[in-house]
């Protein structure tokens, strides 16, 4: 049986720094420090996006965020923070939507790694620069990219959002957010 929802390609980022190092908040120099989601900052970023669609706001949920960072932790401890879907993530209606972000550590010539400075605004304005792939007239994204992390980001029928973040002993990072209702469907179009 066919799936009726599209499957969409992950997307990372690979930054490199050859100067300093970026301030950061963040403890770089310990692998085991966690990166505190900051659930007021991700909420804003995802609905100053929708905004621009003239999009109804999305709402917090501490139980998407709950599931989305129970995926963050198993990427971590199963796959070295590799991003991979959740299985079946959005195939039914009643599922909901993920989109998913990846860093990688910030690598010295001399072999040290440090964590990169990543937040919330950051996660999802590269989610949202997928719009300039993005053909709404077709309904389609451009052949050989991907805009499905936008589509998910401004679906009109999506309600609630809720993340999660977990960083690797490389220092690696995967960010994680849930949709719910889930977006992407075949046919339809996000706003």
């Amino acid at each position: 049986m066919m799936n009726s929802r599209f499957y969409f390609s992950l997307i990372g980022s690979v930054l490199l720094s050859a100067c300093s190092p970026a301030s950061n908040a963040y403890n770089a120099s310990n692998s085991t420090q966690p990166i505190v989601m900051q659930p007021q900052q991700m909420l804003a970023a995802h609905n100053k996006v929708r905004a621009n669609y003239k999009l109804p706001p999305l709402s917090w949920s501490p139980q998407l965020a709950n599931f989305a960072q129970q995926w963050a932790t198993h990427l971590q401890q199963h796959t070295a923070c590799q991003m991979q879907h959740r299985p079946h993530s959005g195939q039914n209606k009643t599922d909901y939507g993920e989109n998913l972000f990846w860093a990688s550590p910030v690598r010295w010539s001399d072999g040290h790694l440090e964590l990169q400075h990543i937040n919330p605004a950051r996660v999802v304005t590269d989610w949202a620069s997928e719009s300039r792939y993005f053909n709404y007239r077709s309904n389609r994204c451009q052949p050989g990219q991907q805009c499905g992390h936008f589509t998910q980001l401004v679906w009109r029928d999506t309600k609630q959002v809720g993340c999660g973040v977990a960083v690797c002993a490389d220092k690696s990072q995967v960010w994680v957010c849930s949709y719910n209702p889930a977006g992407n469907w075949q046919g339809e179009r996000p706003y």
